[in-house]
């Protein structure tokens, strides 16, 4: 999957490798991590995303679902209220014309303990739906595993 990363100050090209979810307990309930393994032209890091609650995880597969079958002027947002994220999906515009692009902005909530700058990832809606597949995949492994 190929993914354009958004900064304030920095735009990337991104591979996503691959789609890593564990599984540990925090305060008493069982919370996931979720990192996605990325290349660029120079090195391979890891993105962690804020651990996730099982209906933050069950939240987020919908929203990814959705925004892949979008149409413009479809929108799709979600609040991961555990993870203390917002996500915003669009259809993208290039060049005055809509495209098969999604762009998807990624926000803190105002109570969120982890304030970042704000971000957005522009990918296809093709490897939209590779990663609703993959994340679904990595879930039910995780939860069958206990």
């Amino acid at each position: 999957m190929n993914i354009e990363f958004s900064t304030a100050s920095d735009i990337a090209p991104l591979e996503v490798l691959d789609l890593q979810v564990t599984t540990g307990p925090a305060s008493g309930k069982s919370r996931l991590s979720l990192s996605l393994l990325l290349r660029n032209e120079r090195s391979t890091n890891h993105l962690h995303i804020p651990t996730l609650s099982w209906f933050d995880a069950n939240q987020l597969q919908r929203f990814s679902k959705e925004l892949a079958v979008a149409q413009y002027p479809e929108t799709c947002e979600v609040e991961l209220i555990d993870a203390g994220i917002r996500l915003s999906g669009s259809v993208r515009r290039l060049a005055g014309r809509w495209t098969t692009g999604r762009t998807i902005r990624i926000e803190p909530l105002p109570s969120s303990a982890n304030q970042f700058a704000v971000f957005t990832i522009h990918t296809s809606n093709t490897d939209i739906k590779t990663y609703a597949g993959k994340l679904n995949n990595r879930l039910w492994e995780v939860f069958t595993r206990g």
